[in-house]
């Protein structure tokens, strides 16, 4: 069996694409996608438009990710997302998410088993089996726990947008990197994995491509996106040319600002905080 692994698009219709001429030309049996297909990106109709022709093409195994949860909790906007910083690239993307769209995420599982003809059978999370948002590149010993505590030889996960293959006690973790928003140091590149299994096991092959990521960052201006995601939008911008996660370093910044001024979070920290994070770290 030929399996394509994907996680971790995050909206990134260019790397979509690009991943999507890859397997037409090298043909796989199945594509297991692990969530985070939506936010921090333009035109999310696009995205969608894409993930429904993988799934018209090809044998399919789907979940969601934190970024759909985010969605689907927050339909009626109760949080009260706006153009900003803080939060203006989620307001972006539910402004352009439709009912059906909510509607098909909503039907996708958190995690669940694969199995395939004459194959080990795979277990599939967003993060970790039971936390979505479980990052075992920033949690020590996290991987190790879970392996422990699985019942199935294979874990198939993202979240982290680092390629990782880790075994422990017998079991293996694979993590294909971030298909959209690849943290490898280098940028410009879309991340996933080719998987082979047979009855023996599965043989892993990380991948890591070109795609028009010139023509996307156009789009952020195009599309009106950045003068809604501000400073936030900024660091996407450089994380995705330069592979170091802005992005992450910005949000941690602002969490520990918030902390020092006495905020509940950091959706309270004000604009001009915000904005002295595009010196700090040229963006």
């Amino acid at each position: 069996m030929k399996v394509a692994l994907i996680s971790d698009i995050h909206g990134n219709y260019k790397a979509m694409e690009a991943f999507l001429n890859y397997i037409e030309r090298h043909p796989v049996d199945a594509v297991i996608s692990l969530g985070d297909y939506i936010t921090d990106a333009p035109y999310p109709e696009r995205i969608m438009a894409l993930l429904h022709k993988m799934r018209g093409q090809y044998c399919c195994h789907m979940i969601r990710g934190n970024r759909e949860d985010y969605i689907l909790d927050n339909a009626d906007n109760r949080e009260g997302w706006k153009p900003s910083s803080a939060n203006g690239t989620l307001y972006y993307t539910l402004q352009h998410i439709t009912e059906a769209d909510r509607a098909f995420f909503a039907s996708l599982p958190t995690e669940r088993e694969v199995r395939m003809n004459g194959c080990p059978p795979l277990y599939i999370c967003h993060g970790t089996p039971g936390r979505g948002r479980g990052n075992v590149h920033l949690e020590e010993g996290l991987k190790e726990r879970v392996l422990e505590a699985l019942p199935w030889d294979y874990l198939l996960g993202g979240h982290s947008h680092h390629q990782e293959i880790h075994t422990h006690q017998g079991k293996t973790y694979i993590n294909p990197g971030s298909l959209g928003f690849a943290v490898d140091g280098v940028g410009r590149r879309a991340q996933f994995a080719m998987l082979t299994g047979s009855r023996e096991g599965w043989e892993t092959a990380f991948c890591s491509i070109p795609y028009d990521v010139e023509g996307y960052l156009r789009d952020f201006g195009e599309s009106g996106l950045d003068e809604i995601g501000m400073t936030l939008n900024k660091a996407i911008r450089k994380s995705l040319v330069t592979g170091e996660n802005y992005f992450f370093r910005c949000i941690m910044a602002m969490e520990e600002a918030a902390g020092k001024m006495g905020l509940a979070s950091m959706t309270e920290v004000p604009e001009s905080e915000w904005e002295k994070l595009v010196e700090r770290f040229g963006l």
